[in-house]
């Protein structure tokens, strides 16, 4: 006898979208203070500051890459749910939804962790070489990252997006 659990409502999953959003913010805010309050007494290192400048580039780099990367996946994700659902033709419509929100779950979890990873690296650079330069980085990071909350009209928008880009790529 298998009993079945309930299922996640929508505003349940953007509820869980913004509890994620903001704890990966929490990380790099939490650590930068730490660092912070680590280096406030160090003078700046001496000599060329390798890892501050490998940290700057990396973060672009970051940047370019949660354009492209995050995408990438959910599209392919996306595709894969709509021919299901094509395929299943009595599914429940809020079921569909769900699928569509946790794809964009998994692509803002990509492209944060993208993100999170370069400031942490900066982070690092600042505690290693203790140069303010690295602070640049991590606060451009850290917008871009507070800019990417999930909001419901972002979620809808996104998956209007997503249906009309399939509707054309899969016209007869």
């Amino acid at each position: 006898m298998s009993r079945e659990l309930p299922q996640i409502t929508l505003q349940q999953r953007q509820m869980m979208m913004t509890v994620i959003w903001l704890a990966l913010i929490m990380g790099v805010v939490t650590f930068g203070i730490i660092v912070i309050l680590i280096g406030q007494n160090k003078e700046p290192g001496k000599g060329l500051p390798v890892i501050t400048y490998l940290g700057m580039g990396l973060a672009a780099l970051m940047l370019v890459l949660r354009m492209i990367i995050p995408n990438l996946i959910a599209r392919n994700q996306f595709a894969q749910a709509m021919q299901e659902a094509r395929e299943e033709e009595h599914q429940d419509e809020e079921q569909v939804l769900g699928t569509f929100y946790q794809i964009f779950m998994v692509r803002m979890i990509i492209g944060l962790a993208l993100l999170e990873g370069a400031a942490m690296l900066n982070l690092v650079a600042m505690i290693i070489e203790n140069q303010k330069l690295a602070f640049i980085p991590v606060v451009i990071l850290l917008l871009v990252m507070i800019a990417s909350m999930p909001t419901k009209s972002k979620l809808d928008g996104w998956i209007r997006n997503q249906m009309e880009n399939y509707n054309l790529e899969h016209q007869n």
